[in-house]
Formats: C-alpha cells, structure tokens, sequence
C-alpha cells in the first residue's frame, strides 16, 4: 500500500491527479488553498497501490508517493519555486522530466539550459543548472555558441513551437543540418500560448485560435509543419523522437525519449531533439482533463509517436496510438 503526501499549497487546482488515478484514490476538496485553488483530498488511503501515476501527471511538482519505504521526491535539478504556467499546463510535467534525466546522467555541474520568449521564458528560475535566456527563436544559435566554445559542457535549449518552428526554423533546420551536439527540448501545444492564443505553425486544420477563429483553413495557411518529419530527411545523424504527456503512460515513454536525447549528447553522437506534445487548456479553451483527451484525440493522429531517428538503429519506428 502507498501513501500519497499533497502539498496542497503547491497546487493550482487542475485535478489531473485525480482523474490519473486508477484506485479513485484522490478527490477534489471544497477548500481552497492560500493561493485560491481548490485541491486534492486523499479520500480513500488504503486503496493507493503506489502506481505514483498521480506523480506523473501533477504539473506542479504538489504530489509524492512513499511506497514501500521509499519516497519520490523532486528532482535536484529543479529548484523548490511555484511555476508560473496556468492550471493543468503540461510544461511543469516537461520540467520534471528533464530535471529528471539530467540528475539520472549526474550532469547537472555541467549542464547549461537555454530559454527563450515564449510560455517557458521563466525556466531560468526552475532549473538547478545554469541558464541563459536567449531572443526569441535564437535559442539553438545560443546554444551553438556555448557548446562550441565549451565543447565539455552539457547544453539545452526548451522551445515552444512558435519560438522553433516559426521565426526559429532557420536556426532549427540549420543547427541541425551541421549536427551540432545539443539537445533540443520542443513543446508543441499547437497553439501560441503565452501572447493570446494565435495560430501557430503547429496549429491543426480546422483548429480554432484568437487569429483563426473558424479554424485553421489550410488554403490559406498552409499545413502543419511536422518538425522530427522534416528534420528526418536531412542526411546529418540525429535523434529524433515525439512523445506526449497526455497520461502516464506517455509520461513514461516521454522520460525515456529525454534521458536518451541527453546520453547522446554525454556520448558526442549527434545532435537530439524531442519534440513532446503537450496540452494548453487556457488557449485551448478546456479544462485540463479535457485537453488531454483533445491531445490524444486530435493531436496523435496528425503527430503519430515514436523515434524516428536513431543514429544507433537507422530506423524509423513509429508507435501504435
């Protein structure tokens, strides 16, 4: 049996926590905290099987789980602060994942993020490690500089899709066309989040945003782009996987994909990135829950999962929804 400990002071009241779990575990008080929020009650504590999927799902790094006679606890990499993301915004699951790999790997004393304009301009207060910001779509030229300059340093950057994949592409297509050895974190949430919701590179046919509110009409704006596809045809060896973070599952093939888009780069292999899926319940206009269904539903099958690089293998391997 596992016991779940909330810090509920932490917590912005997305309630992903509870929908994760598979033992109804968890429920929503009628409380609030002292920032406003509602938040999790554990209801019924000798159901918990210690799964720790109510750990994978919490963006907010609010929830922890001792299981016999170990306790998770937040990555070193990732400073003790309150994140600024909206209720229920994937980002802070993204965070974890990366403090993660870079802890797994031990090398934090070496490792350098780059943050740019977007929803993530703030990762520089949430990372243990050092950080530097970088204008917006400049973030792989930055970190270009620094790898170049330090070739024993260990650098990131952490994108948006507009950031990457609009007025970045040159940097994007260009950084990894020379092979150069870093490691590119990409959130694609198929929407500009952070500067009101408009259509993104990423956005879907059909879907609605502050600047298509008819939805996206591909006669007009053309397609969205699929990043690890494009980047795929060029010659240079590179890592290349999409994953999501819709649901614990995914959320374990996603901390896969990071840990091995690092090892690369400890390795001197190539040049990694993974471009991770990722939900915007505020642009979105949904509740939480809710856009993590609307990513599985709608954002899969347009972005199917899997690796499609892999200087290792020479395949490509997709996975099954």
């Amino acid at each position: 049996m596992g016991t779940v400990l909330i810090e509920k002071d932490r917590c912005k009241g997305c309630g992903l926590c509870v929908q994760a779990c598979p033992s109804h575990v968890l429920a929503m008080s009628h409380e609030i905290n002292t920032r406003g929020y509602f938040f999790p009650l554990v209801e019924h504590p000798d159901d918990c099987n210690g799964c720790r999927y109510c750990v994978l799902v919490c963006p907010d790094v609010a929830v922890q789980v001792e299981h016999k006679g170990k306790t998770t606890a937040a990555p070193e990499a990732l400073n003790d602060l309150s994140m600024h993301y909206c209720p229920g915004c994937t980002h802070g699951v993204i965070h974890r994942l990366v403090a993660e790999a870079i802890d797994a790997l031990g090398i934090r004393e070496r490792t350098v993020g780059v943050a740019p304009v977007g929803c993530s301009v703030l990762a520089y207060e949430y990372f243990n490690c050092d950080m530097h910001e970088a204008s917006h779509g400049r973030a792989m030229a930055v970190a270009t500089g620094i790898k170049r300059g330090r070739p024993d340093l260990i650098v990131f950057s952490y994108q948006g899709d507009g950031d990457l994949a609009s007025i970045g592409m040159a940097e994007t297509i260009h950084t990894a066309n020379r092979g150069e050895k870093i490691t590119v974190i990409f959130v694609n949430n198929a929407i500009y989040g952070m500067t009101g919701g408009q259509m993104a590179p990423t956005t879907l046919p059909g879907q609605v945003a502050s600047t298509c509110p008819l939805g996206r009409d591909v006669a007009l704006a053309g397609y969205p782009i699929r990043i690890v596809e494009l980047l795929k045809e060029l010659r240079t060896p590179a890592y290349l996987a999409r994953v999501s973070v819709h649901d614990p599952k995914a959320i374990i093939q996603a901390r896969k994909a990071i840990k091995t888009a690092f090892q690369h780069q400890v390795a001197g292999t190539c040049f990694s990135l993974v471009e991770i899926l990722s939900t915007c319940p505020t642009g979105w206009g949904l509740m939480p829950y809710e856009a993590c269904g609307w990513l599985a539903e709608h954002m899969i099958p347009y972005y199917p999962l899997g690796e499609f690089k892999n200087p290792e293998q020479g395949v490509v391997k997709e996975t099954e929804r």
